[in-house]
């Protein structure tokens, strides 16, 4: 069939222009602004390409003609339209910043938080902060927890409405919050507010910018363009600017038992179809996500895009959650198993989904629970060749065990997890059907009754190969919470190591980890997991904690330098024979191997001609120990913050305690955190060391779980 160009100008790229396209057709769209006012739908269709041509731009953003009048200061204002949901303003082609406090800070957690943000002495101040917006952190920084302001009650304290954006409860860090929206906070140069009540848009105009010549637009339209029942359409060089926030108008759907809950729409969205190509686009400055895939999708490819400076997630693949067998959500954490049937049920889910080559940076502005590449309920989903750096949250997530099979590789993954919390550059989770069997618990118990149903989501491996991770918190490649059925092979992890929680059938074979530890958290009876033919050259090259009996795995032909043994970087990248490991660790778990058999790999990873971290190791932190009141206990770092679900650093962990000493007599048990002593919380364990008398109450943490053991016990 011959195919025909079909030349679309500005203004000219409709969901009624889509539908006129036959078989085989090329839109191409000229060069200049496309401005979507409401999202091109293209239903049903085969064989499409829609091609931009090089200075073509699609926009969410409407320009406004305004008249403007000095209103206060240095503030100006002008009549536009009432009613509108602006969620960003542009001028002159710059993205100004919504009305806020405290004002914007580039660099900080939220871009500048206060602990007073909702206090009463700043609420009095608001006239009428209905429409406003609370950003802020989940109180244990597990992403982010957002509110609408919708009004203030009798007493004066804010009215705030949840949105849903954390699937692990509405909590707010104290400290970690920021307001915008609000009038009373439009005092810094760029800020905005618009009040949809009588249509007044205010603006701080730089003493630069003349507003009457200003170039003001408002970005109003959040998806522009829907894919629905499609097959063999190519998306290629689209540039796609300023779309709008969504998160404070979108309904937000709780994904497993995973810590997400996300809004499924993206500036493109897919449903239903194959084989889609999305090839050399860019997303810049879009408000949510900025590709969404959702339900039943075969062979989709996303690749050589970039994706810059955006408020929530780069590219989703999310099934249909009725796909995963005898489903637990947090509200109901199933301890049985019904369907012991292996897979998922239905096909109504992403499949054979690949991100190559592509380039993401300053994702999750808005939204700190997102990711440049997250999975749910979907199957074989490759990313490979990618750049992935300076991110609030994770780089990669995967939220659940179903369906497997993904492949992770060649990527370069660095300078994540920076405005969040007890997380890494990769995450995942695996609390699949046997994770809560036998009774929920997340202390690694009931191994040999759960091993049986390991495999039944997670049902195909997936691979996570020869990637660079940097980083300088958390753990590197985060495999939380049952996390199953992974190779885990020649990755090179500097600063941040390797965690294995609980789950089964994982083998971390061939990887270098330089300052970091190999962490081995809750570890399962029967866990079946193989560790061998590694290199862990750090302060503490081993981190095992709470590892439970009847553990079954095994450590072959490990390299641990830890402690005071020196070693040379570049002797790391040969292959080591007949040499012997140091004491310490290494000795415990009896790895004294005569031979060290390392793979060497390639150093070249992520995308070529883009940015690659600093190696510079940071220096590891000392968790202090002491030994006092017949415990040896040391500090809380991000492994016993991790293994605890501890909200902060405070307490101190328990690494060894007498049977006949009075806190083991209280309760207290090995592996334990203690918070409070006598009514007194510890920071660290030199407080722990200075209690004077007798110890008659303890706060503390086992398995997640909050526990007081009062003197009453003895008595």
């Amino acid at each position: 069939m011959r195919k025909m160009k079909i030349d679309i100008l500005p203004g000219e790229f409709t969901s009624e222009t889509a539908a006129r396209a036959k078989e085989g057709d090329i839109l191409f769209l000229k060069a200049g602004v496309h401005r979507i006012l409401s999202p091109v739908a293209i239903r049903q269709r085969e064989d499409l390409t829609i091609l931009g041509e090089e200075g073509a731009v699609l926009t969410g953003a409407r320009e406004l003609s305004l008249r403007w009048e000095r209103w206060k200061g240095d503030i100006f204002r002008a009549k536009a339209e009432k009613n509108l949901d602006i969620q960003a303003l542009v001028v002159n082609g710059e993205e100004y910043i919504m009305a806020r406090y405290p004002n914007y800070k580039q660099g900080e957690i939220l871009g500048g938080y206060a602990g007073d943000a909702l206090s009463q002495e700043r609420v009095r101040r608001w006239k009428n902060p209905a429409g406003g917006y609370v950003r802020g952190l989940h109180d244990h920084e597990w992403g982010g927890n957002s509110y609408v302001i919708e009004g203030l009650a009798d007493d004066s304290t804010p009215i705030l409405r949840w949105i849903g954006d954390n699937n692990r409860g509405s909590g707010l860090h104290p400290e970690f919050i920021m307001v915008e929206n609000i009038l009373e906070e439009l005092d810094a140069w760029k800020e905005w507010y618009y009040d949809r009540r009588d249509g007044f848009l205010y603006v701080m105009f730089p003493e630069d910018v003349d507003p009457d010549r200003a170039a003001v637009e408002a970005v109003l339209c959040g998806e522009l363009i829907r894919l629905q029942d499609c097959g063999n359409v190519r998306l290629e060089n689209l540039k796609i600017r300023n779309t709008k926030r969504m998160m404070f108008c979108s309904d937000y759907v709780k994904v497993s038992r995973s810590d997400w809950a996300i809004a499924e729409n993206g500036a493109v969205f897919l449903e239903n179809c194959e084989d889609i190509s999305i090839r050399g686009c860019e997303f810049h400055h879009v408000g949510g996500n900025c590709i969404f895939i959702r339900r039943r999708n075969r062979r989709i490819a996303v690749e050589n895009c970039d994706f810059i400076s955006c408020g929530a997630s780069g590219v989703c693949a999310f099934g249909n959650q009725e796909c995963i067998r005898d489903l637990s959500v947090w509200e109901n954490c199933r301890t049985e198993i019904s369907d012991w049937t292996p897979g998922p049920a239905g096909d109504d889910f992403p499949v054979d989904i690949a991100i190559r080559g592509c380039y993401f940076t300053d994702l999750g502005r808005f939204e700190k629970q997102s990711a440049p590449v997250t999975i749910s309920a979907s199957s074989r989903v490759t990313v490979q060749g990618c750049t992935i750096h300076d991110l609030p949250r994770a780089g990669i997530n995967i939220c659940e065990g179903a369906f497997g099979g993904h492949r992770i590789l060649d990527n370069a993954i660095f300078d994540t997890v920076k405005e969040t919390g007890d997380h890494g550059p990769f995450n995942s989770w695996g609390r699949d059907r046997f994770w809560s069997l036998g009774g929920y618990d997340t202390g690694g118990h009931n191994g040999a009754e759960k091993r049986k149903a390991a495999l039944l989501d997670a049902v195909e491996t997936t691979v996570i190969s020869h990637n660079l991770i940097v980083g300088n918190r958390g753990f590197g490649i985060d495999l939380d919470d049952g996390s199953s059925n992974y190779l885990i092979a020649n990755n090179y992890c500097v600063g941040v190591g390797i965690k294995l929680r609980e789950g089964f059938l994982r083998t971390v074979r061939n990887n270098m980890i330089l300052g970091a530890p190999l962490d081995l958290h809750c570890t399962y009876a029967e866990n079946g997991d193989v560790i061998e033919n590694n290199i862990v050259a750090s302060g503490r090259p081993l981190c095992i904690i709470a590892q439970n009996p009847g553990y079954t795995t095994v450590f072959r032909n490990n390299l641990f330098v830890g402690g005071k043994d020196s070693f040379r970087e570049e002797d790391l990248f040969l292959r080591f024979r007949n040499y012997t490991c140091p004491a310490g660790d290494a000795d415990a778990l009896g790895m004294k191997p005569k031979e060290i058999w390392f793979e060497p790999f390639s150093m070249n990873f992520g995308c070529p001609d883009r940015p690659l971290p600093d190696l510079e190791l940071r220096e590891e932190s000392d968790k202090g120990i002491w030994k006092a009141h017949g415990a040896k206990v040391s500090g809380v770092d991000d492994a016993v913050r991790s293994m605890g679900g501890l909200a902060d650093y405070g307490g101190v962990f328990v690494e060894e305690i007498e049977t006949s000493c009075r806190l083991y007599l209280l309760g207290a048990r090995k592996d334990d955190i203690l918070l409070e002593i006598n009514g007194k919380k510890l920071e660290g364990p030199d407080e722990f060391a200075a209690i004077a008398g007798e110890i008659s109450s303890v706060k503390a943490v086992r398995a997640q779980k909050q526990l007081d053991f009062i003197l009453d016990i003895l008595e």
